[in-house]
């Protein structure tokens, strides 16, 4: 129906919006004046017959600055087409050639500019009509006498061209002498000022041009009062039909003539539409003049009375024809109206008895429906409460499991504590006891998070709150974690609001259990050289007097999608992060117990934890005592087994300063500073051991050192293993590197995963020490088997061949650069590695670890195998083989050649050719 509708108002907005889209033309006219009103009015009467155009005009009267201006002004409406009657040449024709340059036509009308760009050009034939005036002049004065030029703004077009036809005309009459050329500049006080003193001078002028009519009736009007007895001609230019034009100043014998100049109006518009309709045009267009003196004034008038009579009905008849237009279109749009009204009645009808019939059928479909949800919400609630159920016995398990661990770990810890007190360990010993002890107090936390849960949810918690200054409290909480920030270089600083007693009713054992995890979730994410901020306050918290605590670090933001998320069990914050999304839910779980609330927030680069307490507890049934001042009230190692197993010991900076080149290096990469510091007691002895803390600077510390097997786990932050195995195998300076993938996870699809990466191993956590050191041996015995065969004295023609594609590809190209240098007695490492793309250092890292030698010793090699190859297939002496495969001088090849081989070069040749 809604369509329906939409289609009849679109109809019906065409039929009211008929009019067709108008082309904008702007029209700058440069001064007013009778001439150039009756140029307006030719151009309104011609836009009667183009309906398609809209002519916006502007008038600058007389000012060059004014219309440049209004130009400018007319552009900004976006017009189609410019007519412009400029002002001044100079000035106006750098506008009017940008205006050509862009791409809008421009007609000029009445005055030219110094160039060709332009559209068109429609104007009187200036010229001719100062040629006229001049032939008509030396006609009356009988060939002789004397005549004075009352000029216009020679800045102009047509005066100047006016100018030059006047005087092409007397050129050819000698007798005739042009005494004086005023410069009257369109002036008619110019004309009153200097005529007089002109004629007082020449008393002998028998005649006058004046470039316009209005100048001529001046001229008439100084000759009249100043010298009435001179007989002087006078000749104008324009006559318009107009009242006080030049034909009314001619039949009334003010001036002697006047030469027509047609104001080209009509034209203006008849081209400007061919343009804009791609029609074919003149560029230049000279309209013709007529000279009108006494002979035929009369006719004349009469001719243009009719012309006016005509043009007069013609806009009445026009006018007519749009209030009938208009009429016929209300009409049409009435009838229309009137057939889409009886067609909507008839429409609604049928749709009204459609819409019963259907509401009869929807009416039985939604009591089907509603019975449907019911049931479906039955299913719901009990699929809610087998959840509920199956969560609850979730719960209830890891509780019962976390409870058993609890007397293993107990026993665990014990001897090594005892053991940890020993005076006869060695450091390594010690060490691992340590790694053991650290890790025993992050499971006993754990599980003890654990159980502290599952209590809250049951309601059998204890709340045992006193009377105590939080501030106080937290300032010694913060003490504890000052180690943790000076380590990790952040900025650690607490703000508390000058003047505020925050003394409150808290359990202290449950709120030390809220700030701690809070503050290490907080020194968890803060990146190095971070900031973490402490802000208390008291305020109003819906109601109650609270104290409101802000937990602030900087770092990367949490997605506002998880934000509301942030405080459920078992929520974490990202797969690679750890932790038993346990601790914020209980954080929240003990702050609802104290009646408080707790928010998360992004806020200008800062994560915000905000909590608030109140300041008194409303239950009457709960006792608040006073805290003791010299009660020992907080466990401290307790805490610091918190900061363990949230913070951990976090190595901020790896130093390599053990890099030993000479032992086979290993790189160990994982983001578990204890795994790293384990793995290492156990491997150091007999290998270098270099360590990464990720991905990214595994690849760093793999591309810098080039070590001879790595050691990474999969799931890391950032880069995790498998992308890092993926990047060094495609990297030309580390595809070489064996590399062995250690996980937690051992479904077969991530093992399948971790090969298609390129990894030579992959070992699952825990990982069994003895088969690791087993697959390490293999490993790099592997790659020294494979370094002997290359370098093997009597394999002469076999090449090597290694397993892995990017191996393979290195050896062959860099056996194909020595192959097309290997006359170059020159050949360099530094000109290999520039055609290989590596650096030095790496070139001789690779080549070492791919064939035990240096880049130096391989092209020796690689030459003498040429050479024991010619002496095979030629006859050629052994001194030409020598320099043909590179070496500067006989005596030097056979020195070589006997180190390699331990015999001379003509002893292997007697023994070959036996």
């Amino acid at each position: 129906m809604c369509r329906f509708i939409l289609v009849i108002s679109f109809v019906l907005f065409c039929l009211c919006s008929q009019a067709k889209e108008k082309f904008i033309v702007g029209f700058s006219q440069c001064s007013a004046g009778d001439w150039r009103l009756n140029m307006e009015a030719e151009m309104d009467r011609e836009l009667m017959f183009h309906d398609d155009i809209e002519l916006i005009k502007r008038q600058a009267e007389d000012s060059t600055l004014l219309q440049v201006q209004q130009i400018e002004e007319l552009l900004k409406k976006d017009v189609d087409l410019m007519i412009i009657a400029p002002n001044e040449i100079e000035a106006l024709q750098p506008v009017i050639e940008k205006i050509y340059d862009s791409g809008i036509p421009v007609i000029l009308i009445d005055r030219k500019i110094n160039s060709q760009k332009y559209t068109a050009y429609i104007g009187g034939n200036n010229f001719g009509i100062g040629n006229i005036a001049g032939v008509y002049l030396a006609d009356k004065l009988k060939k002789q006498g004397q005549v004075v030029e009352l000029l216009g703004m020679l800045s102009t077009s047509p005066a100047l061209e006016r100018m030059n036809g006047f005087s092409s005309a007397l050129s050819i009459y000698p007798n005739i002498e042009n005494v004086y050329k005023i410069h009257a500049k369109w002036n008619n006080e110019l004309v009153h000022d200097s005529l007089s003193i002109i004629l007082k001078k020449f008393p002998s002028v028998k005649a006058i041009f004046a470039h316009t009519d209005f100048m001529a009736e001046a001229a008439s009007n100084v000759i009249r009062e100043q010298f009435p007895n001179r007989d002087v001609l006078i000749v104008g230019v324009d006559g318009l039909p107009t009242a006080g034009g030049g034909i009314e100043l001619v039949e009334k014998g003010v001036i002697s003539a006047t030469l027509i100049y047609p104001t080209g109006g009509k034209e203006a518009i008849r081209i400007a539409a061919s343009i804009l309709h791609n029609q074919s045009f003149q560029k230049n267009n000279l309209l013709p003049t007529t000279l009108i003196d006494h002979s035929n004034v009369d006719i004349t008038k009469m001719q243009f009375q009719k012309i006016n009579t005509l043009q007069e009905d013609i806009t009445k008849s026009k006018n007519m024809l749009e209030i009938l237009n208009v009429r016929y279109q209300e009409q049409q749009i009435l009838l229309f109206v009137s057939l889409v009204l009886l067609t909507l009645v008839g429409i609604f009808l049928a749709m009204y008895l459609w819409s019963f019939k259907r509401l009869k059928i929807s009416s039985r479909n939604l009591e089907e429906q509603k019975e449907a949800i019911s049931n479906q919400n039955i299913e719901l609630k009990q699929l809610s409460d087998k959840l509920e159920k199956v969560t609850q016995e979730r719960l209830r398990f890891y509780t019962n499991i976390s409870h058993e661990f609890r007397t293993p770990l107990t026993l665990i810890s014990g001897p090594i504590d005892n053991l940890s007190k020993s005076t006869n360990l060695t450091g390594e010993q010690m060490e691992l006891l340590q790694i053991a002890q650290k890790n025993v107090a992050i499971l006993l936390k754990l599980i003890e998070q654990i159980i502290d849960f599952r209590k809250y949810e049951l309601g059998k918690h204890d709340f045992s709150p006193v009377s105590a200054d939080l501030k106080k409290h937290i300032e010694d909480w913060n003490g504890l974690f000052a180690e943790v920030a000076n380590h990790k270089q952040i900025e650690f600083r607490m703000q508390a609001t000058s003047g505020d007693d925050f003394v409150i009713d808290f359990d202290v054992e449950k709120m030390e259990r809220i700030y701690t995890n809070l503050l290490s979730n907080a020194f968890k994410f803060a990146p190095e050289k971070g900031i973490i901020q402490i802000l208390m306050s008291r305020k109003l918290v819906e109601g109650k007097n609270s104290v409101e605590v802000q937990v602030m670090n900087s770092g990367k933001s949490i997605p506002e999608n998880k934000i509301k998320e942030i405080f459920d069990r078992f929520y974490q914050a990202g797969s690679k992060t750890g932790g038993s999304g346990l601790g914020l839910a209980l954080v929240k779980g003990y702050i609802d117990i104290h009646g408080g609330k707790i928010e998360v927030t992004n806020r200008n680069g800062f994560v915000c934890f905000t909590f608030s307490i109140p300041a008194k507890q409303e239950d009457k049934n709960i006792k608040i005592e006073v805290e003791e001042s010299d009660e020992k009230i907080v466990d401290r190692k307790d805490i610091q087994d918190v900061i363990s197993s949230v913070i951990g010991s976090e190595d901020l900076y790896i130093f390599d300063d053990e890099f030993d080149k000479e032992k086979t290096t290993i790189l160990l990469v994982d983001d578990h500073p204890g795994i790293r510091s384990y793995l290492k007691s156990l491997l150091k002895e007999n290998y270098c051991v270099l360590e990464a803390r990720d991905g990214i600077e595994g690849i760093r510390k793999a591309v810098k050192y080039v070590p001879d097997l790595i050691i990474s786990d999969v799931m890391m932050p950032g880069i995790d293993g498998v992308e890092m195995c993926s990047h060094l195998k495609k990297e030309l300076s580390t595809s070489h590197i064996p590399i062995i993938l250690l996980t937690a996870n051992a479904q077969d699809e991530k093992r399948i995963l971790g090969f298609e990466s390129g990894a030579d191993d992959y070992l699952s956590k825990p990982v069994n020490v003895d088969i690791l050191k087993v697959r390490l041996r293999n490993l790099i015995e592997g790659r020294k088997r494979l370094k002997v065969a290359f370098g093997e004295p009597h394999n002469n023609t076999q090449k090597l061949v290694p397993d892995n594609l990017i191996e393979k590809y290195f050896i062959e190209n860099f056996e194909d650069k020595i192959e097309k240098n290997i006359e170059n007695t020159e050949l360099s490492v530094d000109f290999l590695s520039n055609e290989l793309g590596i650096s030095r250092i790496q070139l001789y890292r690779k080549v070492k670890a791919l064939t035990n030698y240096s880049p130096i010793e391989f092209i020796t090699i690689y030459r003498l195998k040429k050479a024991v190859h010619l002496m095979k297939m030629t006859d050629t002496n052994l001194a030409q083989i020598a320099y043909q495969v590179g070496f500067s001088a006989p005596s030097y090849f056979s020195k070589s050649f006997k180190k390699y081989y331990h015999k001379s070069p003509s002893e292997f040749l007697k023994e070959m050719r036996k």
